[in-house]
């Protein structure tokens, strides 16, 4: 079905009509309605992602909306559960963090033969990840006064989201069992992410076993503990005049280090240009300034940031592994490519196992 894209909007105008007539508040004046001009997201890989524009009698503009899937079969995580980050993006609602509105979640795979659930569209733009930002597009085009202030923008945002009551908010769920750190349970779940991309690539990554070894030695002791975005990039930001107008993809929220949001949006940014062997752009601030001015708002210190630079790159390499073999299996790159291991991730993995001798 989801290849029809008329017939996925007739679904989507039934089941908002019914949600309507069932008294959901979030599908209220849904009588009438219609999804118009739906089509497949550029970018992403671990969700089927819809755009389209929802048409309300009552209302004169139209309303564009996002329909996020749940992939079948393996995807780019083991574990990808569209209701969990659904909930997220519901506790969050109300938080300050501009996140998306919500419309409406189903679990019921009837519909669109598969869970799935809808939200809207936030204005602004998004830095381009493919082609680079750090090579061409409006981001590229900025100029360096206005560069700062979009990057110190998405870097607030970040700071935002640790000084948080993850408590208050409802987020308890994301705590570890009992006895075991933050830190370690994100260890083995990505431990265990690597055994499982491993036996669907038929392949063996030891650099990354040995990344592990030197992670579980130097794991800092006595952490502090907030919420992680799990995915804090420029590319998950949306600006508008120069501000941060929102903040996506919620697909792995936990309780992390606050540091740990930090380390990852550095490491994406150097992955995308070191990475891959071009300049970085112009006019972004330094590492150095960022962390300077991510202590200062979000009133945490950054003296495990080396650590986490480790663990962000090896998380990083782990999921390219996937995105890698997904893009040999659909013929979007030659299998000689090797794009499970010769990818920005896994060159700064390269680069760090040089300085820290592993």
């Amino acid at each position: 079905m989801l290849n029809d894209v008329t017939a996925v909007s007739a679904q989507l105008e039934a089941w908002l009509q019914a949600q309507s007539d069932q008294g959901d508040q979030n599908a209220q004046n849904a009588q009438g309605i219609q999804v118009k001009n739906l089509q497949s997201a550029s970018g992403g890989y671990s969700n089927i992602t819809l755009l389209g524009e929802l048409h309300r009698p009552d209302q004169p503009q139209a309303q564009g909306i996002v329909v996020r899937i749940q992939p079948k079969g393996a995807a780019v995580f083991p574990d990808c559960d569209v209701q969990a980050q659904y909930r997220t993006m519901q506790l969050l609602q109300g938080s300050g963090l501009p996140v998306p509105p919500l419309l409406g979640l189903e679990m019921d795979a009837d519909v669109l033969g598969a869970p799935f659930f809808i939200m809207g569209r936030l204005p602004g733009e998004v830095p381009n990840e493919n082609p680079l930002y750090h090579l061409e597009g409006w981001f590229h085009d900025l100029s360096p006064q206005q560069l700062r202030q979009h990057w110190f923008a998405g870097v607030d945002g970040l700071a935002a989201l640790a000084r948080l009551d993850w408590r208050a908010l409802g987020f308890s769920f994301l705590m570890p069992a009992s006895g075991e750190s933050a830190l370690a349970r994100q260890l083995g779940d990505y431990r265990d992410m690597l055994h499982w991309s491993e036996g669907l690539s038929g392949r063996h990554y030891t650099l990354l076993w040995r990344c592990l070894q030197w992670l579980e030695a130097h794991a800092p002791r006595h952490e502090a503990v907030s919420l992680s975005w799990g995915d804090a990039k420029l590319g998950n930001c949306v600006f508008k005049d120069g501000q941060l107008s929102g903040m996506l993809d919620w697909e792995r929220p936990a309780l992390a280090n606050p540091v740990d949001d930090l380390s990852w949006w550095l490491m994406l940014d150097e992955s995308l240009c070191t990475g891959y062997g071009v300049p970085r752009l112009a006019g972004l601030p330094s590492r150095e300034e960022t962390i300077a001015h991510w202590e200062r708002a979000s009133g945490f210190s950054a003296q495990d940031l080396p650590y986490y630079d480790v663990f962000s790159a090896w998380r990083f390499a782990i999921v390219m592994t996937r995105i890698g073999h997904i893009f040999s299996q659909r013929g979007w790159m030659p299998p000689e490519a090797e794009m499970d291991l010769r990818n920005g991730g896994s060159r700064l993995v390269e680069l760090l196992a040089e300085r820290h001798h592993f």
